[in-house]
């Protein structure tokens, strides 16, 4: 058993660099090559809707948590997990599911964290700061123990009267001059010279955020929140900014609105509590060049050139997407659409905690611009009924008993002679028989 790592990190989420991807996994892509954003407001009578079904409404669970991945670090990446996996809710208690709908970890965990590394961490408080854990190794084996993990995300301030952008990290006390050359957010706040060339940094009570790249504002603080890339940059990836209405908006490394300010936050959105802060609810931000989006309660999602590409309303509840699959709720059951390319995830063995009959779906990935009913028959409802923990306190040991005192072996009994065989009797002659008697003549 491992005690929790970093369980009593609240972390904000990082002020991160924002550099180009359209996937935040992917690495070494500039922030300079990203779309040019413009100002686009949904066509709300979308006919054709660019998704189709890979598994039809069949899963009965409470909720479905995907993550973005946007906060995890490309370069220092250990896992998958947050491409290939999401959480499955049950009766409150947290397990695992992968996008076939097999449920690899019973939901039997109470929390849930996703980790910079990629990792999805499950655990539960056995006893006061002790904790029970469940996640997925490099060859998606079930283990009960995790990494340390530690707030890396560096965050960025506007020094108005230098015009220069400063940056500190989670262990550092004072802020540095920030000489990189990535589109960043920028918090305004207050700055002292604390000797020894020590700059010390005092933020605003209620910051205002904007956007500044190589020492120049391209948006002048002036948003209440943000959710932004930890540790790469927009490019396709976006940033989300709340206005003073209390809408968010998403707008690309150069500025400019790629979806206007209407979306509201979502709680689905929470990462966990080491790297995000419930109490600062947020939207999604884009992966895998689109971005589902709450607006006036329903659900839809926009591509990242600013297209409603599926319309608010069409789904009770949507999911990110990775390798062209998202979660999505429809009449009550989940199920998994194609959005975008597929892309085949690579063959691993996983090992499953499932006591039950789980279904692995197979389907075609042809090309579909339409929501009109597909060939693909719908899965059977699946729903978690028998539930086993992956881990546990370890059983004490049964103490050994004594060994008994072997007995010594019998002495084998001596041979029996065998008998001597008798000589065959001499077989008798055959009596010859008497001529028969003349009968006596009266």
């Amino acid at each position: 058993m491992n005690r929790i790592v970093c369980s009593a990190m609240a972390a904000v989420v990082a002020l991160g660099i924002l550099a180009g991807c359209s996937n935040p996994f992917s690495k070494k892509k500039d922030d300079d090559d990203t779309i040019s954003g413009y100002s686009y407001t949904a066509d709300e009578n979308v006919k054709e809707q660019a998704y189709s079904w890979m598994i039809k409404p069949s899963i009965d669970a409470d909720n479905i948590i995907t993550f973005d991945a946007s906060q995890v670090d490309p370069d220092n990446q250990k896992s998958t997990m947050c491409e290939n996996y999401s959480v499955i809710v049950i009766n409150g208690k947290y397990g695992l599911i992968d996008y076939d709908a097999n449920i690899i970890v019973q939901p039997e965990y109470d929390g849930y964290y996703s980790c910079w590394c990629g990792q999805i961490v499950l655990y539960s408080e056995v006893e006061t700061d002790y904790f029970e854990y469940c996640t997925l190794d490099d060859e998606n084996k079930v283990i009960d123990y995790v990494p340390d993990h530690e707030d890396k995300a560096p965050r960025y301030f506007w020094n108005e009267d230098e015009g220069q952008v400063y940056v500190m990290y989670p262990d550092d006390d004072y802020a540095e001059k920030y000489d990189g050359k990535r589109t960043v957010v920028v918090a305004k706040a207050s700055f002292s010279d604390a000797g020894g060339g020590d700059v010390e940094v005092t933020a605003d009570e209620e910051p205002l955020y904007g956007l500044a790249k190589k020492d120049e504002l391209i948006i002048e603080p002036k948003y209440k929140d943000f959710y932004a890339p930890a540790f790469k940059g927009a490019g396709k990836t976006m940033i989300a900014f709340e206005d003073q209405n209390g809408k968010w908006g998403y707008v690309g490394s150069d500025g400019k609105v790629i979806v206007d300010f209407k979306c509201g936050p979502d709680l689905n959105a929470y990462c966990g509590d080491v790297i995000d802060d419930i109490e600062k609810s947020h939207p999604y931000l884009f992966s895998a060049d689109y971005v589902p989006v709450l607006v006036d309660s329903f659900y839809g999602y926009y591509s990242s050139d600013g297209e409603c590409v599926v319309t608010p309303g069409e789904f009770e509840q949507a999911r990110p997407t990775h390798n062209g699959r998202a979660w999505v709720r429809s009449g009550g059951l989940w199920g998994v659409i194609n959005l975008g390319e597929y892309v085949e995830p690579p063959v691993t063995t996983t090992t499953t905690t499932t006591t039950t009959t789980t279904t692995t779906y197979s389907w075609t990935t042809e090309e579909t611009t339409t929501s009109e009913e597909q060939t693909t028959t719908a899965a059977p409802v699946v729903s978690v009924t028998d539930t086993t923990p992956v881990v546990s306190d370890p059983v004490a040991p049964v103490d050994t008993a004594e060994p008994l005192t072997p007995v010594d072996p019998v002495e084998p009994a001596e041979p029996v002679d065998p008998l001597t065989p008798v000589d065959p009797v001499e077989p008798v002659d055959p009596v010859v028989p008497v001529d028969p008697v003349d009968p006596v003549v009266q």
